[in-house]
């Protein structure tokens, strides 16, 4: 490096090479040594966006660092730098270089298509010798993308205007990233999106929808190539920065490239708003215009010959489709592979070119192919370009061309198309017209219109519509008029409307869509209408809104607190009682929080059963004290019912809660009495118990001192017959007391042992041991016992209760015998749904009926000739209820009486 001297002293030489690193572009300063153009220097930039370190660039020939790709038969690049390079090297001026293809290696080692705009400045020395060349480029892939892809939109767009206008959402997927080909603004509306979409992928511009089910259907469509329809698909989308659940009808239909394409490479949609209906309670009858008309394109067939001999060095699909030889055509000479078109000047045409290096096209050039092994016409417009190598000779030729042998072929399948999509609109089951310029004339309807409007098609077509419902113009001219001169679609729902049809006033709601109808310019050249009749929906949800007006006013006349809560538990509604509550406030979402308005005492267990209920879906009921709005706290019972649909699922909670305050207070009340009374029945049976053990010592005592007196009389000899006969008596009082006592004992034995455990008792066997046990009384009274007991019958009862049952029973019919006549009794027993009724029965005494209804009473005795205490029926009526069961009496005087006594079964 030179230094330059100044008057300051040394100047350091600059660093050209450093300078020439950082200049800003992309720059590569070449040695002029044709053909290889030495890279000299490269600038930062230019390393950057080819990612090359800069050792493995300088030094090497700009066309082996940035190599022709050999797959891109369309990449003119090195082709064109060669040419370009020549220029400035001879002409010594910049050369500006067409927009050329040139594609890098990426590192991966794999080519990308990159796109330039180059130009070529020749440095020369004072001599005007070229010294360097500095070559600029600079990309422009992006921008030559985007026009492609605008380009391939509007071609799209021109393929598809009808539809574009059409008042329905639809759209155009490709591939398994779903990439947006194609959507129309209605979807665009639907979606809350703009155009920024189109090109990108769907669910990236729509990530709410990627995981509900919507990209599997379209998967499986472009995979299986069979249609699918999707009804009320529900799809949560964020449309205005909220998210909404949105239901929608489907129509997807595979979408190929090519006409008769074996594998789809997209999804062509329909998509229908039809959210409205489902919050309707799914009520309206959908059926959508599905528009299924497809108009099919076509990729340019592509072939690169080399050599005189024309060697196949590229095809692709297209071509090797197009030309039916198989796809192993590549290496092939162009003659060989197709031999049929000798004299056809095929091959005359491709040698001339490559000669002369002048390109040949033609339009509906006719070729003979053979395909499938026959001979077919085809016609095709045909390019051969020639190749030229860096000496400028021609090396080869590009093939390019477009099968245009079914253009015929496609118009009539357009009409088709058309054909089909104007009998679509005809079977569709909402309302369709076309109205043309500002008379409004009727130029396409269906009949699903003029139903709606009780016309006849041919009443309506061709004639302004007013002409024909002159009663509906002061309501709709105005509408269609706006749409018609703004361009702007509009959308009306739940629109009254009345029409007269044979003299009846026919009236009811529709849902209408006006959507301007456009020349492929964009001129707007009429109204398209869709009329989709809602009468039966909206007149339901007037009722249906008329309904939960007079169920809240039920709920604000009921005395009880009325609430609803959602699946989750959260409540969402009060009646107006809540004013008489204290702690419970609404939220501004509209839900309510409640547990403030609950005791302290209460509030845990109620929050947790609560919370039981609603997880397990069962019954809520739970007695609480509510906090009142004048500082008491009062019971009340809450109780709540899930509410469930057809599959059983949740989905909310009516409940009430019931003042029952008074109620409570009365039964802890009663609770407290029935407390107090079995304290004193208890105490009487303490008492009765002690009062029976106590006397029993005296009266031994006396019992004893009377035995003693009588033996004194009897030794000394002094007993009289009076003295006799009062000891007599003093004995039999004793005697009595004594039975007293123990009768006293059985009771509160009896009381005590209230509940007895019941076994499975043998009827038959108990009353054969009580026969047995009263055998001597039954010989002494010569009575009779008669027995009708099915042999094996049980019941329910304690043994020892039931053998003292019968015991008693059976021994006061012998007992109470008439003098003048011998007992007898009679003993059966039969079966009822609830109990055994056994029956005893006997020819006795009898009992007065006055005396009826003191027959069970505790020491009521009705015969004193017959020793008794007048506890035993007590014990026995005593024992049979507290079994469960029932026993009544009927009773005549000196005929006879009869026990029922009913059995637990």
């Amino acid at each position: 490096m030179h230094q330059a001297i100044s008057a300051e002293g040394y100047v350091p030489a600059p660093d050209f090479n450093k300078i020439f690193n950082t200049l800003p572009g992309n720059l590569l300063l070449l040695q002029p040594n044709p053909p290889i153009f030495t890279i000299l220097a490269v600038s930062d930039e230019q390393l950057q966006i080819t990612g090359q370190e800069r050792q493995d660039v300088v030094g090497k020939s700009v066309f082996t660092v940035y190599p022709d790709n050999p797959e891109a038969a369309t990449s003119t690049g090195p082709s064109n730098l060669k040419v370009s390079l020549q220029n400035a090297l001879n002409d010594k001026v910049l050369d500006q270089m067409p927009v050329v293809r040139y594609d890098l290696v990426n590192a991966a080692g794999v080519f990308e298509e990159r796109y330039w705009k180059a130009n070529n400045r020749p440095v020369l020395d004072a001599e005007g010798n070229v010294l360097y060349i500095l070559l600029t480029s600079s990309e422009i892939t992006g921008q030559v993308m985007a026009e492609r892809r605008e380009t391939a939109i509007r071609e799209i767009e021109k393929k598809y205007s009808l539809f574009m206008q059409a008042p329905l959402a639809f759209s155009i997927v490709k591939g398994p990233d779903h990439t947006v080909e194609l959507a129309n603004e209605e979807l665009l509306k639907t979606l809350g999106r703009t155009t920024d979409i189109i090109g990108k992928p769907l669910f990236g511009s729509i990530p709410k929808a990627k995981d509900q089910g919507l990209p599997e259907l379209l998967d499986r469509v472009r995979k299986t190539g069979k249609s699918h329809n999707a009804r009320e698909f529900p799809l949560t989308l964020e449309i205005g920065g909220k998210q909404e659940v949105r239901y929608y009808t489907f129509v997807f239909q595979p979408y190929y490239e090519e006409p008769g394409g074996q594998e789809a490479v997209g999804v062509f949609s329909v998509w229908h708003d039809v959210t409205d209906q489902v919050l309707a309670r799914r009520k309206v009858e959908e059926s959508e215009q599905q528009i299924r008309s497809f108009i099919e394109s076509s990729h340019h067939p592509i072939g690169v010959y080399i050599g005189r001999e024309m060697r196949i060095q590229f095809a692709n699909q297209t071509l090797k489709d197009s030309l039916g030889k198989g796809n192993d055509i590549v290496g092939k000479l162009y003659r060989d592979v197709l031999p049929e078109l000798e004299n056809q000047e095929v091959f005359e045409q491709l040698d001339e070119v490559y000669t002369t290096g002048i390109p040949f096209q033609a339009k509906n050039h006719r070729l003979e192919l053979v395909v499938d092994g026959e001979l077919r016409e085809h016609f095709f417009d045909l390019s051969l370009t020639p190749l030229f190598n860096a000496a400028g000779e021609v090396y080869g030729i590009i093939n390019t061309g477009a099968d245009v042998t079914e253009l015929n072929h496609a118009r009539e399948r357009v009409a088709e198309s058309e054909s089909r999509f104007r009998t679509l609109v005809q079977e569709a089951s909402v309302g369709i017209i076309v109205l043309a310029g500002e008379q409004m004339r009727v130029e396409v309807l269906n009949k699903a219109y003029s139903r709606l409007i009780g016309r006849a098609e041919e009443e309506l077509l061709g004639n302004p519509l007013f002409s024909v419902i002159p009663e509906t113009e002061e309501s709709f001219r105005p509408i269609i008029d706006k749409v018609r001169l703004t361009g702007e679609p509009l959308y009306l729902y739940e629109q009254p409307y009345f029409t007269y049809a044979n003299g009846n006033k026919k009236e009811g709601f529709l849902n209408l869509v006006y959507q301007p109808y456009k020349e492929p310019d964009g001129t707007v050249i009429g109204v398209m209408v869709l009329c989709h009749d809602v009468t039966e929906q909206v007149l339901a949800s007037k009722k249906a809104e008329q309904s939960a007006r007079d169920l809240q006013n039920l709920a604000n006349a009921m005395p009880q607190l009325v609430w609803i809560a959602a699946p989750d538990g959260t409540r969402t509604y009060y009646n107006n009682r809540i004013s008489e509550f204290t702690g419970a406030s609404q939220l501004p979402d509209g839900t309510w929080h409640w547990e403030s308005m609950l005791s302290e005492e209460d509030e845990q267990r109620t929050v947790e059963a609560w919370g039981k209920a609603v997880r397990a879906g069962t019954l809520y009921e739970i007695e609480h004290r509510l906090r009142m709005r004048d500082g008491s706290n009062r019971w009340h019972l809450s109780r709540a019912l899930p509410q469930r649909d057809s599959e059983g699922k949740v989905t909310g909670w009516f409940g009430t809660a019931t003042d029952v305050h008074e109620r409570k207070e009365q039964q802890e009340a009663l609770e407290a009495y029935n407390t107090h009374l079995k304290s004193i029945n208890n105490d009487l049976d303490n008492f009765i118990y002690t009062a029976s053990h106590d006397l029993k010592a005296p009266i031994f005592n006396i019992e004893g001192l009377l035995a003693l007196l009588s033996e004194e009389h009897t030794a000394v000899g002094e007993r009289s017959r009076d003295t006799k006969m009062i000891l007599q008596m003093m004995e039999g009082s004793v005697d009595r007391f004594k039975k007293t006592i123990e009768s006293l004992t059985d009771i509160a034995k009896l009381q005590q042992e209230n509940e007895q455990d019941a076994v499975l008792v043998n009827l038959q066997e108990v009353i054969e041991e009580v026969a047995m046990d009263l055998a001597p009384m039954i010989k002494r009274t010569n009575a009779t016992l008669k027995v009708d007991i099915e042999n094996g019958l049980y019941v329910h009862f304690s043994h020892k209760n039931l053998r003292s049952v019968v015991y008693n029973l059976l021994a006061n019919a012998i007992k109470y015998h008439s003098p003048d006549r011998a007992p007898k009794v009679w003993i059966s027993c039969e079966s009822t749904s609830a109990y055994k009724v056994l029956t005893i029965a006997d020819n006795g005494l009898g009992i007065s009926p006055r005396h009826s209804k003191e027959i069970f009473t505790m020491f009521k005795r009705f015969h004193d000739h017959v020793e008794g205490t007048g506890i035993g029926l007590y014990m026995v009526k005593k024992m049979v209820e507290n079994a469960g069961g029932i026993i009544k009496v009927e009773s005549k005087e000196n005929k006879g009486t009869t026990f029922r006594i009913n059995l637990p079964a």
